[in-house]
């Protein structure tokens, strides 16, 4: 009986943030960083607005992955930032060569001292899915690099589809390193 008090609980809970998060970015055109920062240079949320694209200058964000079909913005926008749009539909897993294209983008922005801003409209499937790739290029497993996430950012919940193909990318990485060792 506990144990299902304590899901019901945590299930509101998640809603609560999801609700708040979807407010704050109402009004402050970007998500609440709180719920947005996993990494030193990586920052994960959902679509922002005029408004939001200027505060994440201001915030030191370099580059933005944009995970959604359609662009929002006409390039010209994205001016003093590096831009990747990964065109993917709502709720599908990226082929394994779009999150390849990604992790090196976010690599090299890293690597010459940026950081990145993944996203997709809610910040739940599709831009977890891109960041979860990130983190196992960098060596995580696809549990540490879901908790990971999951901790900063408590309601992603990517699809099916796309748990499997970030297991698969982490497949492909490990007989990457088999290779290189042999």
């Amino acid at each position: 009986m506990f144990t299902k008090i304590r899901s019901l609980f945590t299930i509101v809970v998640i809603f609560l943030q999801k609700i708040w998060d979807n407010i704050y970015r109402f009004f402050a055109g970007i998500p609440t960083l709180k719920r947005s920062q996993i990494t030193a240079n990586i920052f994960l949320g959902s679509q922002y607005t005029l408004l939001g694209l200027q505060k994440l200058k201001a915030l030191g964000i370099t580059a933005i992955v944009n995970m959604r079909l359609h662009p929002v913005y006409a390039e010209s926008k994205y001016e003093g930032f590096h831009y990747l749009h990964l065109p993917t539909v709502d709720n599908t897993p990226p082929s394994i060569d779009t999150l390849l294209k990604g992790i090196d983008f976010v690599a090299l922005e890293i690597k010459s001292g940026g950081k990145v801003y993944i996203h997709c409209r809610q910040g739940l499937g599709r831009g977890p899915t891109m960041t979860i790739a990130y983190l196992i290029s960098t060596g995580l497993t696809y549990e540490d690099a879901f908790a990971l996430v999951k901790k900063v950012r408590t309601f992603i919940n990517p699809r099916p589809g796309q748990i499997q193909r970030l297991k698969e990318l982490q497949q492909y990485y490990a007989n990457k390193s088999t290779i290189i060792t042999t």
